[in-house]
């Protein structure tokens, strides 16, 4: 995967509800979009999903000149979800936190978000050395392990959601670092996102 160290951050438009979004944020020669939805502060997504699907009907129905309610958004289980409207072929993506929601589209193809909290004493941090060694690699791990440890939960967390994006860009599931996955995911191209402190957020687009 072509990490983002050259490209600037991507923008995160918030979305408060309807008519919230700026026409700013629906410049498609600006290339992917970032929508940014409050969601309540838990871990179950009932609520979350269904806000974001709102913000993307909207933002949708802007750009395609539609109504919201005439923006079909299909999913089924262990797919991206999609856009319902045939000889369209404009990427969609969510990606949940509790408080946040993330939801990517790309007008020129597939796209993958992912965003993951970061905080102090969480219970993946005792045990990121062998979850990076088996979903990351060797290469990706020791580079994590060299830095500080003040740094290293930072580190593995915009490992981890430049993994997430880029498996989801490509629809592949989540599984351990081979090198033909490696391979596979070299096609994506990747941006951090710019999130407040605590949040790591990447998105990827299919080259």
């Amino acid at each position: 995967m072509q990490q983002a160290t050259d490209r600037p951050a991507l923008e995160v438009w918030r979305w408060d509800g309807p008519g919230s979004l700026p026409a700013e944020a629906l410049r498609t020669d600006a290339g992917p979009i970032v929508l940014g939805i409050a969601t309540p502060d838990t871990p179950i997504r009932d609520a979350a999903r269904a806000l974001g699907r709102a913000a993307l009907r909207e933002a949708l129905g802007r750009l395609l000149d539609r109504a919201p309610h005439d923006i079909p958004l299909m999913s089924r289980p262990g797919e991206p979800l999609r856009l319902g409207l045939p000889d369209m072929h404009i990427g969609l993506s969510l990606s949940h936190e509790p408080g946040l929601t993330l939801a990517a589209i790309n007008m020129r193809g597939a796209v993958g978000v992912d965003l993951m909290r970061v905080e102090k004493n969480a219970d993946w941090l005792s045990g990121w050395e062998a979850v990076a060694r088996d979903y990351l690699g060797a290469q990706a791990a020791a580079r994590i392990g060299s830095l500080p440890a003040a740094q290293q939960a930072h580190a593995f967390a915009h490992a981890w959601t430049r993994l997430e994006a880029c498996l989801k860009c490509r629809a592949l599931p989540l599984q351990e670092w081979r090198p033909a996955l490696e391979r596979q995911l070299a096609y994506c191209r990747t941006y951090d996102i710019a999130l407040p402190q605590g949040l790591a957020g990447t998105l990827a687009v299919c080259a």
